[in-house]
Parts: structure tokens; sequence; C-alpha cells
């Protein structure tokens, strides 16, 4: 800004420099207010009305406006002099604000009290093979004893008593004194009347079942009390203003965001791929390319259709931040704004965003990735890939014999088993890996820097526990394998191909006579 004042004072006045000294008063006008530094962006915004009124008038500014407009400039640095107590407050984040914990963990101990050995031994035995722990204990004092040890996922507790006697409360508050407040409690019961249940429910229990216990029923609960905490809210700022981006970077690191910076418009494709935001918070006035043309851009990308894009502007002209809305806009807010304003508005857009794209993207039996999403992912991972000079893999599966176990004993069986092999993925692979439905018995798994003989000792490992997990008929029980094509990614290879080959190996895997895992070229 003072650049172009001075090129005022030393070339003379033209037009053209008293529009560039405009644009850049406008630009402090918005990254004052946005930092914190009221004052000055009180006074920058005096300076800009006089300069646009200069701007409007037919000849050259007089003597006097000159010295007008040279004493707004000295205005401006004791203005910035006394906001300076005001920057630091707003320069560091209140550290109430940051999220408590440590970094999430896949917690996988269930500690189950029961005095029935065959019904631990079974429960043992089927919640084993979904990479679950157990830790089996016969009385609440054993509980007690391990507290010592590691803090599991939940607690199940066996309240069948002979003598009839409600004990839910006492038992839930001694594994608390044991564990802590937050693990939770499932009780299971040979009593099914209300004051039992009555009993659990006022005991803080996160579930009840009934014996003969559901072992899938048992298993959906577990897993979705053991489903890791959500991943904090991504959001990718792009703004040209270095210090306005890392300012809003910083506020909404300690609200608890993840953020990635773009100062260059035209870089943020490979940003978008790496980063997967849940929201864009993008400048409108950029050089290069508008804030409003990159949303049009960003939305021709079918992968990038639901994500939020918040406008962030000095422009205060209504009918044009409609406009810029109507570009693929979701929010629009006018510089300066108040920081809480903006966490709260981002936060709020994060979640319905995140919300929303869990029930597009998701598949509603097995709440794995739907197949136009999986594929969406493929291709994202494929490119990533192609960029660092990275490797990925991809995992065609299939359950062998699938037609016949729903012919024989009915779909609702066979959705059990389709279940519980997307609870076994779910908890035996990476938080990295991009698990899918691709259609019927058919699933997807991608696996970023992994190469094909590392993804086929990870599906070895799935495919040998899904073999003995054992299905309940409601007539007995069944077991079902499944048959696995893997393929290494070659550079340069486009994600179509990519699957093609994993789904040649698949096929491969059966003919050779199924329940087995089988790698792309292998034995060509």
């Amino acid at each position: 800004m003072r650049e172009e004042w001075g090129r005022l004072q030393t070339d003379g006045w033209s037009r053209e420099g008293a529009r560039a000294l405009h644009r850049s008063v406008h630009g402090l006008v918005g990254t004052a207010g946005s930092l914190g530094f009221t004052s000055v962006a009180k006074t920058a915004r005096r300076l800009e009305r006089r300069l646009a009124a200069i701007l409007e008038g037919p000849d050259s500014p007089s003597n006097k406006q000159e010295l007008e407009v040279a004493s707004w400039f000295d205005q401006i640095g004791e203005a910035a002099l006394g906001d300076e107590e005001a920057a630091r407050v707003s320069a560091v984040p209140d550290p109430t604000l940051r999220p408590a914990g440590g970094p999430d963990e896949r917690r996988n101990l269930i500690v189950v009290v029961e005095e029935d050995p065959p019904f631990a031994r079974e429960l043992s035995s089927q919640l084993g093979h979904f990479g679950f722990e157990l830790q089996m204990c016969q009385t609440l004092e054993e509980v007690a004893a391990g507290a010592a040890g590691r803090r599991p996922a939940a607690v199940i507790m066996d309240l069948s008593s002979p003598s009839g006697d409600l004990v839910g409360t006492a038992a839930a508050e001694k594994v608390r004194e044991s564990f802590g407040a937050d693990v939770p409690v499932v009780f299971v019961s040979n009593r099914s009347d209300i004051a039992a249940r009555l009993d659990a429910v006022r005991a803080g229990c996160s579930g009840y079942f009934v014996k003969p216990v559901d072992y899938g029923d048992v298993l959906e609960m577990l897993d979705r009390l053991t489903r890791r905490e959500p991943e904090p809210y991504r959001i990718l700022i792009v703004d040209d203003d270095l210090d306005a981006a890392a300012f809003h970077a910083l506020n909404l690191q300690a609200a608890g965001f993840e953020t990635v910076t773009v100062t260059n418009p035209l870089s943020v494709i490979p940003h978008l791929d790496d980063l997967q935001p849940d929201l864009i918070l993008m400048d409108v006035y950029m050089p290069g390319c508008s804030g409003v043309e990159l949303a049009a851009v960003i939305r021709q990308e079918e992968a990038f259709v639901g994500i939020p894009i918040v406008f962030l502007s000095r422009e205060s002209d209504r009918m044009k931040q409609i406009a810029a809305l109507g570009q693929g806009g979701d929010d629009f807010f006018t510089k300066p704004v108040e920081t809480d304003q903006l966490v709260a508005a981002i936060a709020a857009r994060a979640q319905r965003g995140r919300t929303l794209r869990l029930f597009m993207e998701r598949d509603g039996l097995t709440g794995l990735l739907s197949h136009s999403r999986i594929m969406e992912q493929l291709e994202v991972a494929v490119r990533r890939a192609d960029r660092v000079d990275g490797c990925v893999s991809v995992a065609m599966i299939d359950v062998d014999g699938f037609k016949e176990v729903n012919d024989r004993w009915g779909h609702l069986v066979g959705d059990q088993v389709l279940k519980a092999l997307a609870y076994l993925l779910r908890q035996c692979m990476r938080l990295s890996d991009v698990l899918g439905r691709f259609g019927g018995d058919e699933y997807v798994v991608i696996l970023p820097d992994t190469d094909g003989a590392a993804a086929v000792e990870k599906l070895e490992v799935i495919r040998r526990h899904f073999a003995v997990i054992e299905h309940d008929t409601g007539k007995g029980f069944f077991s079902a394998t499944l048959s696995c094509g893997v393929a290494e990614c070659a550079a340069g290879a486009s994600s179509h191909a990519v699957i093609a080959a994993a789904d040649d190996a698949l096929y491969k895997a059966k003919r050779a006579g199924r329940n087995r895992v089988v790698l792309a070229g292998e034995g060509e």
C-alpha cells in the first residue's frame, strides 16, 4: 500500500496509480478487520472512502486532498500501534478451546464378566474373529483386579442371577470405579421383563441382551461402540492473503479443526485430493482466478460436488453475493467477521455436509462406501499415487456361494453374512484404507501406500478369519468363505485399469477353487 502511495508522490498523480492505491487500501480494510486490528480497519475504511471520492472527481486531487490522504496514512500507523495489544490477544488461541484427549486409537479390548463358561467360550470364539480381544472374568472382583491393565473399549456383564435380584446399578458402578465413567457397559440377562430393563437403563447401560443371545446383534452393538471417534473437520482455506489465511487457520485449529492453507487458487485440486476436506473457506477476489470461478471449477469434479464452500470477502453487494452462491457457494460472510461466529458457522456447515455425504455415500446395509463413491475414492487414490510417485493396491472381494446361502437360508441370513464381512473389514483394516461395497456380495478395498505383496498378506488374514466365523440361521450354524483378487496400480495406469485387473484376479481365485487370494499377474 505504501508502495502505491510512494509512486504517486514520486511519479505524480495518475488515475491508474490512484486505483491501485484504492485496491490496496480496500484489501487492508478486510484483512485488518479479520485479524482483530479494529482501529486500523476503521481508519483504512475512511481513507478508502476518501480515495473513492477523489476518483469520482473529474480532475486531479488538490494540494489539500493530497495532504488529507497523507494524514490518513499517518493515522493508520498510529492505529496500528494502538491495536498492538488487541492483535496479541487475537493471535493467541484460547487454550480452553483446544479439544482434550490424545491421538485417535483403535480400541478393541472387550472385558466379559460371565459365570457361564460355555457362553463365555462361544462369545470369545465369535468375537475373536472380528479383531476383538476378549478378557474373560467370572466376578466383579476380577474386573477390579484387572483395572491396572489396558482400558477396555466396552464391558459385557451377565446379570443372570438364580435369585432374580436386580444388580445392574451396583455392577455398573463397580465397572466405572475400575475403568472410568465413560466405558460402555453392555448387560446380558435371562430376564426380559420391564423391571429388569428399567434397572439396566438407570444403570446407564449401552446395550441389553436377553439369553439366548444373538451374537450378530452383540457384534453390531460392539461395532458401533468401538468405532473410532469422529475425525476432526478438515477445512481447506483458499486465500491469496497469507496473513489472513494464517489467522483463520490458527483460530480454526484452536477450535479443533484440521486445516490446510492454499494461497495460489490454481493449485487447489491436488490439495482437494489429499485433504478430502469437509468444507472450503475461500476468498472471492484473488489474482489469476476469482473464488467464484474456482468454485465453478471445483463443482465440475464429481468427487467434490458435495463439499460446502463458504465465501469470505469484503464484498457487501448482496446481489453479487447471491451471484457467487449461484456458482456453487453455500454461504457468504462479509469481512470483518467475528471469529466465534465464523467458527460456529463453519462447524455447522461442515457437520451438515459430512452427515449428508454419509447418507449419500454409504451403503445402507453394510455402512461401507457405495459403488459410485468407492470408485471416486479410487480415482483420487490413483491420482495421488501418481503425483507423489507412490503406490496403491486394490482388492476385490466376493463371498463364495452367496446365491446358495440366500436360496437355502433366506435373504435375512444372507444380509447377516454381508454385514459380518463388513464388520471384519472395519476391524482389521487400517484407518487409511478405504472400504466399499461394489455391489451384491462384492467388496472393494483401497490400500494406499501398499504394494501388491503386502496387500495379499493383509487380505489373507481377512480370508482366514472370515472362514471360521459361524453364522446363525435360527436352526443351526454354518460358515462361508471368500475369494479375493488383488492388483497393484502400475505407474500411469487408470483407476478403471486397476479395478479391472483386481476383478480378473478375483475370477482366477474363483476358477482355482475359491477361498483364496490371488495377486494380478502372479503365475503369468
